[in-house]
């Protein structure tokens, strides 16, 4: 599906980075759980306009929390598009729960980061997350998603 659009703007609603105390660099690897909440809205009196919001919460996997990432992260943010022409609801949804939701994630992504540069244990990436599977539970939150890393 080629879709013409254009992302407008982005915006980040709340941000939290919250030191782990407990964190050994030491480790060969670190785990945590990463939930993310997609929503989709359309404006209204304007179906050409759409606007996505993700909620990212990684925390500590339970039992595991000495082999947890450096930081505890939540950040919430909305992601602004603009489509050419009207496409049919299912088909905006479906693309902005894959392409939208992904460009979004990077931009959050690249916050994450640069606050964290300037963090106690320096920067921290947030996990690869799939949008695929994802868009298969039609915008329900994903938990649970285990992610690994290994030591640099």
């Amino acid at each position: 599906m080629n879709m013409q659009y254009r992302l407008e703007r982005y915006l980040i609603h709340s941000v939290a980075v919250i030191n782990n105390d407990d964190y050994d660099a030491k480790k060969p690897s670190h785990t945590g759980d990463s939930e993310v909440s997609i929503g989709i809205a359309e404006k209204k009196n304007d179906s050409t306009r759409r606007m996505v919001t993700l909620e990212i919460h990684v925390k500590p996997t339970k039992g595991r929390e000495d082999c947890f990432f450096p930081y505890r992260i939540a950040i919430k943010g909305s992601a602004f598009f603009r489509f050419r022409t009207e496409y049919s609801k299912s088909e905006t949804d479906h693309f902005l729960r894959l392409n939208g939701a992904s460009i979004l994630y990077g931009l959050l992504r690249g916050q994450v980061a640069q606050i964290t540069a300037q963090g106690t244990h320096g920067q921290f990436l947030l996990p690869i997350f799939n949008f695929v599977e994802a868009e298969k539970k039609a915008g329900k939150a994903v938990a649970g998603k285990r992610t690994k890393t290994a030591k640099k």
